[in-house]
């Protein structure tokens, strides 16, 4: 097995994808290394890739209404993002910078619209694990967001 398939075999959005589907994706993706202080993608972009931490740091930042920077997130190894650009085709709701060297395995929507070609059912699971990150996603919003509104009553 390539290094490339034994990471894709470890990512919750591969999850449940046979060893065959994901062989199919392997062919689809491509590895970037970034350098630390490098953006990956900006807020309000139009881009259409989801990238997968193998290696290094990711820092997702959100403007403020002061016209600051702040960190939201830090992603590491086996984390993801971009899936929803996937889905919704909006620009991108944050920067995304190396907060050091990293490498990512990109994954574009040409990419996906290739697999869905080669195999639905792979799409499918993919979309559907897509859709379990993003609800998971929320919920850790709205426990977080819970902490700044006031008591009801």
């Amino acid at each position: 097995m390539s290094q490339v398939l034994d990471i894709l075999s470890r990512m919750r959005l591969f999850a449940g994808l046979s060893e065959d589907e994901l062989a199919i994706l392997e062919k689809l993706v491509f590895v970037n290394r970034v350098p630390v202080g490098d953006v990956v993608c900006r807020e309000g972009d139009r881009s259409d890739f989801v990238c997968f931490v193998v290696r290094g740091c990711l820092d997702i930042v959100k403007n403020n209404e002061g016209g600051g920077e702040v960190v939201i997130a830090h992603l590491r190894p086996g984390d993801c993002m971009g899936e929803m650009a996937l889905v919704d085709h909006e620009p991108r709701s944050a920067t995304v910078r190396a907060a050091e060297d990293a490498t990512l395995i990109v994954l574009t929507r040409k990419g996906i619209e290739q697999l869905r070609k080669r195999s639905p059912h792979a799409v499918s699971l993919v979309m559907e694990n897509i859709a379990r990150l993003l609800c998971t996603h929320l919920r850790r919003t709205s426990s977080q967001l819970a902490q700044f509104k006031l008591p009801v009553g």
